[in-house]
């Protein structure tokens, strides 16, 4: 039996780990946070976040279904979630003429609001 190549391996869709062949299974979801992110997980691995190509450019305030304008995105490698407390990579969001923030936890896959100054 030949043993197959690295290049091989993965062009099977599988990975060569701790000396077996494990499937590559790789989620992504573009549901999640509005769709102002993708969240994205390779096998076991923590999901990450990445900017969305087409996200919307407002969402609606979670209290009153009215459309906020988004200002900004911005995605941080190190980051602490204020729902569920888990240090790791999350994404922010700023709205224009609203003091509050969101945070896009890629860990409890919500977009928790956090009140302004």
């Amino acid at each position: 039996m030949r043993l197959k190549s690295h290049v091989e391996r993965r062009s099977a869709g599988a990975r060569y780990r701790h000396g077996r062949l494990t499937p590559n299974l790789t989620e992504s979801r573009t549901d999640l946070f509005h769709g102002l992110f993708v969240w994205q997980r390779a096998g076991s691995e923590p999901g990450r976040l990445a900017r969305h190509s087409n996200a919307p450019n407002a969402v609606p305030d979670p209290a009153t279904g009215r459309l906020l304008k988004v200002a900004s995105t911005e995605i941080s490698d190190r980051a602490v979630c204020p729902a569920c407390t888990q240090l790791g990579a999350g994404g922010y969001v700023s709205f224009e003429s609203d003091l509050r923030l969101a945070f896009a936890c890629p860990s409890c896959r919500t977009l928790v609001w956090i009140a302004g100054a």
